[in-house]
C-alpha cells in the first residue's frame, strides 16, 4: 500500500489526516501518565496528596520527568505541588463543592483524576453521659445514652455523637466503630470539651481504646488511657480522622510477647491523624514495677504511630513525647507492602529511645514520602532512620533537629533541602512538656507552606504569609 493510501485509510477510519497521526512514543519516553488516586472526594477546606507516575511503553516508571498540574476547575479545586523537590505530586486543595478535573502532564502525555469537592452534611448530635444517661434513653442532651458503644451501634450517616464529661469504660474494646459514614455524611464521635471523655482501659483489662472498622469516620478529642495494646486501632476502612486526641500510658504491662504495642495503628488508606498528643506508651522494662523481661522487645517494639498498611496517610501537628519503647512513628509493612503517599508534616518529636536510633523510621517500600517542617528534639543519632529499600519520590526538607542531623541510614535518591540540624528551637518549657517556640526561635518563619496543613495543633491558622513555623505550634 503506498504512503497516499495509508493517509487516505487512516483518514477514512479514525478522521485523520497526514498532519495529525499520533506517532507511537520513542521508546525511552513517556508513554502514559498515570494518576493516583484515580478519584478523590474531600470535604471544604481539607487538602489530599496526588501523585503521577509517567511510565515508558514497556511500563517501566520514569524517574526525572517534569509534570505539570492543572485543574478544570480552580473555583472548586487548586493543585500545588509546593513542598515536593519533584513535581510528581501534589496536594489538592478543596475550594468549593463541585468537581474539577486534575491532568497531570508529562512527556506530551496526560493523566487525569476527579476530584469531587464535598460539604458533609450537619446532621443530628445524640448524647452519651456516663452517669446521668441511658441507652433506653432516645439520645437527646436532655436524656442521653450512657455508652458511647451504644451510640457506635445506632448512629445514622452524617450524625455526630456528643459525648460528655466522664470515664468511659467497656469490654475487650471500649469502643468498636463497625458502622460507616458516607463522603456527604460522615460519623463523627466528639469529645464535648477536648479530653474530657475519657476512654480508660482499667489498668489494661480492656485491649483497645476505640477500634475503627468502618468508613467516613472522625474520632475527635478524647483522652485514652490504660489499655493493653492499642490506644486507638484505626483497621479495616478508610477515610478516617483521628483528631485532637490524648493518648497515653497504652501498654503498661510486663511482657515478653512480640505484637506491638501502640497509641495509634494506621492501616486504613485516606488517614488523617493530627493534632494529638501522644506519650507514655509501651510495655514495661527491666526494674519498672518488678518486671524482668527475658528478652529485648521492651526496647523497640511499641510506638506512638504504627503505619503498616495504607494509602495517602497524613500525620501532621502532633505532640509525641516519652517513648523510649519504640519509635514515635514506625512505618513497617511485615508482609512487604508498598505505600504510595505517606506524609509527615509539621509534628514536633521529644526525647529518645536510647536503645535505637532516631523518632521516626521508614522501613518498607514508600513512594511519594513528604517529612518537613518537623522538629526533632533530642533524638538518639538522628530525627528519621530510613531502614528500608524501595523508597521512591522522597522528600526531607526544611526540618529542625536539635542533637543530631535531620536523618541516618540509607535514604536512596531522597533530595534533601533546607534543614536546620543541630538547632535550638528554643521551646517555652520542654520540662513541662511546653513545646510552643519562643521569640527568637529558629523555627519561625523556616518551614514550608504546605497545603495540606492549612492550621496548627492549636487549630489556629498557620502563617498568611511568609514560612510556617516548624513543628506542631504555629508562632505567634
Amino acid at each position: 500500500m503506498s504512503a497516499r493510501h495509508r493517509v487516505w485509510l487512516l483518514a477514512v477510519l479514525g478522521g485523520c489526516s497526514a498532519e495529525n497521526v499520533v506517532q507511537p512514543p520513542p521508546p525511552n519516553g513517556v508513554a502514559v501518565v498515570s494518576v493516583r488516586p484515580t478519584a478523590v472526594s474531600t470535604p471544604v477546606g481539607q487538602a489530599v496528596q496526588v501523585t503521577a507516575i509517567p511510565q515508558d511503553i514497556a511500563g517501566n516508571v520514569l524517574p526525572g520527568w517534569a509534570v505539570t498540574w492543572t485543574s478544570s476547575d480552580t473555583t472548586v479545586a487548586t493543585v500545588s505541588t509546593a513542598g515536593f523537590t519533584t513535581n510528581t505530586s501534589g496536594f489538592v486543595s478543596a475550594v468549593a463543592p463541585g468537581t474539577a478535573m486534575i491532568t497531570a502532564t508529562s512527556g506530551g502525555k496526560w493523566g487525569t483524576t476527579v476530584a469531587s469537592v464535598v460539604v458533609p452534611t450537619a446532621g443530628q448530635s445524640y448524647y452519651v453521659d456516663v452517669v446521668a444517661g441511658n441507652d433506653t434513653n432516645s439520645g437527646t442532651s436532655a436524656a442521653p445514652w450512657q455508652t458511647i458503644q451504644h451510640a457506635a451501634d445506632l448512629l445514622p450517616p452524617g450524625d455526630t455523637a456528643v459525648v460528655n464529661d466522664g470515664v468511659y469504660t467497656g469490654p475487650y474494646n471500649v469502643v468498636t466503630i463497625g458502622r460507616s459514614g458516607t463522603p456527604t455524611a460522615w460519623l463523627v464521635f466528639k469529645s464535648a470539651h477536648r479530653w474530657g471523655a475519657v476512654i480508660d482501659g482499667q489498668s489494661n483489662t480492656s485491649t483497645t481504646g476505640v477500634e475503627i472498622d468502618g468508613a467516613y469516620i472522625r474520632v475527635d478529642g478524647f483522652e485514652v488511657r490504660n489499655t493493653a495494646r492499642y490506644g486507638i486501632d484505626a483497621q479495616r476502612g478508610h477515610d478516617v480522622f483521628v483528631s485532637q486526641n490524648h493518648v497515653h500510658d497504652i501498654g503498661r504491662v510486663c511482657t515478653d510477647g512480640s505484637e506491638g504495642i501502640v497509641a495509634v495503628d494506621a492501616y486504613d488508606d485516606n488517614l488523617v491523624i493530627e493534632r494529638n498528643v501522644i506519650h507514655d506508651i509501651g510495655r514495661l522494662g527491666p526494674g519498672e514495677q518488678g518486671c524482668s523481661p527475658t528478652n529485648t522487645y521492651w526496647q523497640n517494639h511499641d510506638h506512638g504511630v504504627y503505619h503498616g498498611v495504607g494509602d495517602n496517610v497524613v500525620i501532621r501537628n502532633n505532640i509525641f513525647y516519652n517513648l523510649p519503647h519504640g519509635w514515635a512513628i514506625q512505618r513497617y509493612d511485615k508482609d512487604g507492602g508498598h505505600t504510595t503517599g505517606l506524609t509527615i508534616v509539621n509534628n514536633t518529636f521529644a526525647g529518645e529511645n536510647p536503645w535505637r536510633p532516631a523518632q521516626v523510621i521508614i522501613a518498607s517500600a514508600t513512594t511519594d514520602l513528604l517529612i518537613a517542617n518537623n522538629i526533632f528534639y533530642l533524638p538518639n543519632t538522628a530525627g528519621v532512620w530510613f531502614d528500608a529499600t524501595g523508597l521512591m519520590n522522597v522528600t526531607v526538607s526544611t526540618n529542625l533537629t536539635m542533637g543530631g542531623p535531620v536523618s541516618t541510614g540509607n535514604a536512596g535518591s531522597a533530595t534533601f533541602a533546607g534543614n536546620l540540624d543541630d538547632t535550638d528551637p528554643k521551646f517555652a518549657n520542654p520540662v513541662g512538656f511546653d513545646f510552643h517556640v519562643q521569640s527568637g526561635s529558629a523555627a519561625i518563619g523556616a518551614g514550608l507552606r504546605l497545603a495540606i496543613v492549612p492550621d496548627d495543633a492549636d487549630g489556629l491558622r498557620r502563617a498568611t504569609a511568609g514560612g510556617y513555623t516548624v513543628g506542631a505550634y504555629q508562632y505567634p
